[in-house]
């Protein structure tokens, strides 16, 4: 696409950083220099390391030209090994209490994304989890502050070892970055534009993530991920999904070519409205690949829903669902039987992403059917689908994001 007036303009070298990550100890762009320096803050005395992961560690960060000022789109994600739990403790309370006031520091610094730290100890970094996120941190993590031996700790983890739980969260919260991205495109600024493009982009280019992971691969890279995901994609026809996502193929490959593009800054924001489309195209090849791996013989996408949503066994449902204050009540005990807290918050993704993908209107509609799932996985109570966009965002932020994006929420 080319850079109209008006539009924010891509741009491959931002000052003080370049295509390649920034080397260990070495000079950080402005914005990202700033949110290390925030969660240090927000760290206190006991950190002992500070570890930069994502795409400012790989390399793949976006960056544009927004009236003269580089400013990067691409979250800052960060670990910070503390000395224990109380340290972890307290530090995720500051940094609760003091992202009000780094909000507009970091704008100002260019960081248009979030910043986003997880406080562990060490034994907890030596047993985070295998899924894609450690094997990014213990391949391109840069240590940023503290002792950088702390890297050594990272689980070692290969994509075969990835279980297809993991896999289904990953799409999921894909999908819950395309309900966030969607307001955005309408938006007169072509700042929020470009922050829209980009999350649309960015939950499209992980498909190719969620579908090569089941052959056991993860190589690096946007473009390296996409051609291991190809061999994948008879799987999607194979699944016979509905006739409104008919073509995804093809959807699919026009949405790789435009994220490789946009990552390596040669696409730009669209014009008002004119990015609807291209999410319309995101959000019914997530629905494909959604279906593909919720097989059963409903040919209800609001039944599979239900059933996602209930896929942990009854004991940790009920575990989940009934933890916490106020006790036991008829209502809790029917939403743990409903699935846990961020199963059914995935499931209510998936009813909202099937209803818009099927309505061309601006304005998607909730059919009967999308509207008694919603309910029944009391996730969203609205009747009109942007309000249970809404809240389906604001319980991901409480439930999965820690409360990290906060007012953040479009």
């Amino acid at each position: 696409m080319e850079t109209r007036p008006g539009m924010t303009a891509p741009l491959r070298h931002p000052t003080g950083s370049g295509a390649a990550p920034p080397a260990p100890g070495g000079p950080l762009p402005d914005a990202v220099r700033i949110a290390v320096d925030t969660a240090r803050e927000w760290a206190g005395d006991e950190l002992v390391a500070l570890l930069l992961s994502g795409s400012h560690a790989t390399g793949e960060a976006v960056w544009i030209d927004a009236g003269g000022r580089a400013v990067t789109l691409s979250d800052v994600d960060l670990y910070a090994a503390m000395r224990d739990e109380a340290a972890c403790r307290s530090a995720s309370s500051r940094s609760r209490a003091g992202r009000p006031e780094a909000a507009a520091r970091l704008r100002e610094a260019g960081l248009e994304a979030p910043l986003e730290v997880g406080f562990l100890t060490l034994e907890g970094l030596s047993r985070m989890p295998a899924k894609p996120g450690t094997i990014e941190l213990a391949r391109h993590g840069i240590a940023v502050a503290g002792d950088a031996a702390a890297l050594s700790r990272v689980p070692r983890w290969e994509a075969a070892d990835v279980p297809a739980e993991e896999v289904s969260l990953l799409l999921e919260n894909r999908g819950l970055e395309l309900l966030s991205a969607r307001p955005l495109l309408d938006s007169p600024d072509p700042l929020e534009r470009a922050r829209g493009r980009h999350g649309t982009l960015k939950a499209a280019a992980d498909l190719a993530t969620v579908l090569a992971l089941p052959d056991g691969r993860l190589p690096d890279g946007t473009r390296a991920r996409v051609e291991a995901a190809r061999g994948r994609l008879a799987a999607l026809a194979d699944s016979r999904p509905p006739a409104d996502l008919a073509g995804v193929r093809v959807d699919l490959e026009r949405l790789w070519a435009a994220a490789i593009a946009w990552r390596a800054g040669a696409a730009a924001a669209a014009g008002p409205g004119e990015g609807l489309e291209e999410w319309r195209a995101a959000a019914r090849a997530w629905c494909a690949v959604w279906w593909s791996r919720s097989p059963g013989p409903s040919g209800e996408a609001w039944e599979r829903a239900r059933r996602s949503a209930a896929r942990a066994p009854l004991p940790r449902r009920l575990r989940r669902g009934l933890a916490g204050a106020g006790g036991p009540s008829p209502r809790r005990l029917r939403l743990a039987l409903a699935g846990t807290p961020q199963h059914r918050l995935g499931a209510s993704a998936a009813v909202l992403l099937f209803a818009a993908a099927g309505d061309p209107a601006p304005a998607p509609a909730l059919p009967p059917g999308a509207r008694r799932a919603l309910h029944d996985l009391g996730i969203c109570g609205a009747a009109d689908w942007d309000g249970a966009r809404l809240e389906a965002l604001r319980a991901w932020d409480r439930i999965v994001l820690g409360g990290q994006r906060g007012d953040d929420t479009p």
